[in-house]
């Protein structure tokens, strides 16, 4: 059942439109009409509401994905969630973990960490652009992941990451493979590093300065994902898609 301040997925079936709402937040405006988000509160998962234009929208709770993709503001250009998801499975972070974040952008990949290292971890995040973090700071606290962030204006190049150790470092930033020596500084032993790179050049520059200062299992994966249209009758792939974003580069520390 719905409470005020949850957030709702909104599905036209009909149209395969979608869209995100925080449950009692007044009237939403979409390209279907007006939805009285109000009328949501104390009604179960899954009932049918109906905007101003007569369209018939669907009402199920969002995922952290549904929030990220349909109401972060983006600021930087923002990982995506095929991507996210595979760093945080090379990485093997969960609760507790403490993760090192270099290149905050918009706070997309910051969240996903923070989401997956609650209730007892902690993402100290890095970001040199104030621009970039005032957003992040903003996107982050609309999911109430805050409290799992600690969100930092420095440029990690110049000033390295400080003093603490944790259990995985994530760079995604346009010179990863300048700031490895800060990385080994405060990466566990046996901790996993873990790159996200959209050309084969800067991927070649980080794998030799991995091999440079000793990371060993040093591994180069890209995800490919097609979607396919759901149709009775129609089933293909869509016609147009997003396949290939970049490369990630993972490996550990000795």
């Amino acid at each position: 059942m719905f409470k005020k301040n949850d957030w709702t997925l909104l599905i036209e079936e009909d149209r395969n439109y979608k869209i995100v709402a925080k449950v009692g937040s007044g009237l939403l405006q979409t390209i279907r009409g007006y939805i009285d988000t109000d009328t949501l509160i104390g009604v179960p998962y899954g009932t049918v509401v109906t905007s101003t234009l007569g369209a018939k929208f669907r009402a199920i709770p969002a995922t952290i994905f549904d929030i990220i993709e349909h109401r972060f503001r983006i600021k930087a250009q923002a990982i995506y969630p095929k991507d996210a998801i595979y760093i945080v499975k090379a990485t093997a972070i969960g609760p507790g973990s403490r993760v090192v974040e270099a290149g905050t952008g918009s706070g997309f990949l910051t969240a996903v960490l923070a989401w997956y290292v609650r209730p007892w971890g902690i993402v100290y995040s890095f970001e040199k652009r104030f621009d970039h973090i005032r957003v992040a700071i903003k996107n982050i606290k609309s999911v109430g992941l805050d409290l799992y962030v600690d969100l930092q204006l420095r440029d990690v190049v110049k000033s390295g990451f400080g003093s603490m150790k944790v259990d995985a470092v994530i760079l995604d930033m346009g010179d990863p493979w300048n700031v490895i020596e800060k990385a080994v500084e405060v990466l566990k032993s046996g901790g996993t590093l873990a790159v996200f790179s959209t050309t084969i050049e800067h991927m070649s520059k980080t794998v030799e300065m991995l091999k440079t200062y000793n990371f060993y299992n040093i591994s180069i994966e890209e995800v490919l994902l097609r979607r396919w249209k759901s149709v009775v009758g129609e089933l293909r792939p869509e016609t147009f898609d997003v396949v290939h974003t970049g490369w990630i580069i993972t490996a550990r520390k000795a």
